[in-house]
């Protein structure tokens, strides 16, 4: 799937170190506030100020800032130390003690736990040296110290630091199972599409080889019956042998590539584009604003549907206009499930008779082809593969129209429709990348609308 930004635990961290610094930010605001009148003197409310805006400037452009902070722990020490400066004047029980317990939290997130140790050191150390030049202040109260300030208080940066460490490895804990859990999709998705190239192989190379193969045979008989005839089979086995090595060379491009997907409505569009450059046949194309997340099978077979059923028109419609739309729809309203993709294909074509069979109790009707033609069976089945469905409504002279439905990978808004031209040109990188999955989506053999194959299709 696509597209999707993944959060990292370097982001993960990034996000948990800024909001500590904007907490800080904000208790020292909080102390700036409460701090006593007989304690506040021009220099210490400076100093608070110039705290507070530090730590807002941190906790805004962290990423910025975080390098320096990384190549200069002595920048950590100063702020220790100022952060001692404004607690022996503010007290050890206000709001910016607490602002100091989250500087430890702080380097738990950035530093190894060496550094962490050093700087809750410094911190214990500050704070001690704090309290002392604190309580040698006239004003201060003496009813509070006891065991709270002289143990538990300074205990508190250590603990502090030790749970940044923790949400850290837990972090990149995390971070290691996604990944390992985003190789297991990959492994997958490889043996998903070596399946669907081997399938992909054997309904193409494979009978293109065997038509030739029966060819040749007849060959011998043919050179003493009739020369005429011998003369036109090997022509036929020159061609399939040509057929032949421009689908290896079609399905050894699929195994060299390895880019990245390209939205699925440009998908079509870069599809639709070129079979109309190359047939002359009218395209439009009403296409979505927003991309449509579907998993990997159902991608490629959804485009593949596609591939199929405009090989259908150019070989047997004699269509002179196509409308293909695309775009997200509700949930089905006889079954379960979310949003569902929504492929429409109709042509102004001959059209053909459609035969359909109803099977079991809930009279569901299906498609199906005349005995040995499995053109429309194979778009069904790939329906099938994609965890969706297909129905096909056409009638001579009246054209064909196709509807694939297909369960998107999470539900989608419906978006504003517009109407594109098939006939744009793209960006390079749209172009190169679209071409591809072109070439992943076709089967060249594949014909008929009436579900017609041509000669030497099984």
């Amino acid at each position: 799937m696509s597209g999707a930004h993944v959060t990292t635990a370097a982001d993960r961290l990034a996000g948990v170190a800024r909001l500590l610094m904007q907490l800080r930010f904000l208790l020292t605001a909080v102390a700036l506030l409460l701090l006593p009148a007989d304690r506040s003197s021009l220099s210490a409310v400076l100093v608070l100020v110039l705290y507070a805006m530090l730590s807002g400037i941190l906790g805004r452009y962290w990423r910025r800032l975080t390098p320096y902070l990384l190549r200069a722990p002595w920048l950590v020490g100063a702020d220790i130390f100022i952060a001692a400066g404004i607690l022996a004047v503010d007290g050890p029980s206000g709001a910016f003690f607490v602002a100091t317990v989250l500087t430890s939290a702080i380097a738990g997130v950035l530093f190894a736990w060496r550094r962490v140790a050093a700087v809750a050191g410094l911190q214990m150390l500050g704070y001690t040296i704090a309290l002392v030049s604190h309580l040698t202040l006239p004003a201060a109260p003496v009813e509070g110290i006891g065991l709270q300030l002289f143990v538990i208080h300074p205990l508190l940066y250590p603990v502090a630091g030790f749970m940044g460490i923790r949400l850290r490895l837990i972090f990149m804990e995390l971070a290691a199972e996604q990944e390992l859990r985003r190789a297991a999709e990959r492994a997958a998705a490889a043996a998903e599409e070596r399946a669907r190239l081997a399938r992909d192989m054997h309904d193409s190379v494979a009978k293109t080889l065997r038509g030739a193969a029966m060819a040749a045979q007849a060959l011998p008989l043919w050179l003493r019956k009739d020369p005429e005839r011998a003369a036109a089979t090997a022509a036929q086995v020159a061609k399939a042998a040509e057929i032949a090595a421009r689908e290896a060379r079609e399905l050894i491009a699929d195994l060299r590539d390895d880019s990245a997907a390209i939205p699925l409505a440009e998908a079509v569009g870069t599809v639709l584009r070129e079979w109309s450059e190359e047939t002359g046949i009218r395209v439009t194309y009403d296409r979505p604003d927003c991309d449509l997340p579907l998993l990997v099978a159902a991608r490629l077979e959804t485009v593949a549907i596609l591939r199929e059923a405009l090989t259908n028109i150019r070989r047997h419609a004699a269509a002179h206009a196509v409308a293909v739309s695309l775009g997200p729809a509700g949930p089905a309203p006889d079954g379960p499930g979310g949003e569902r993709l929504l492929l429409r294909i109709a042509d102004d074509g001959t059209g053909f008779v459609l035969r359909t069979r109803t099977e079991g109790a809930d009279g569901v009707s299906e498609v199906i082809s005349p005995p040995g033609h499995y053109g429309l069976i194979g778009m069904a089945e790939r329906a099938r593969c994609a965890g969706g469905t297909l129905t096909v409504d056409s009638a001579p002279g009246a054209g064909t129209r196709i509807t694939l439905q297909v369960p998107l990978a999470q539900a989608s808004p419906s978006p504003e429709r517009t109407h594109s031209d098939p006939h744009a040109r793209p960006r390079p990188a749209d172009r190169a990348r679209g071409g591809r999955q072109h070439r992943r989506a076709r089967r060249p053999d594949l014909a008929a609308g009436d579900g017609r194959r041509h000669r030497g299709d099984r």
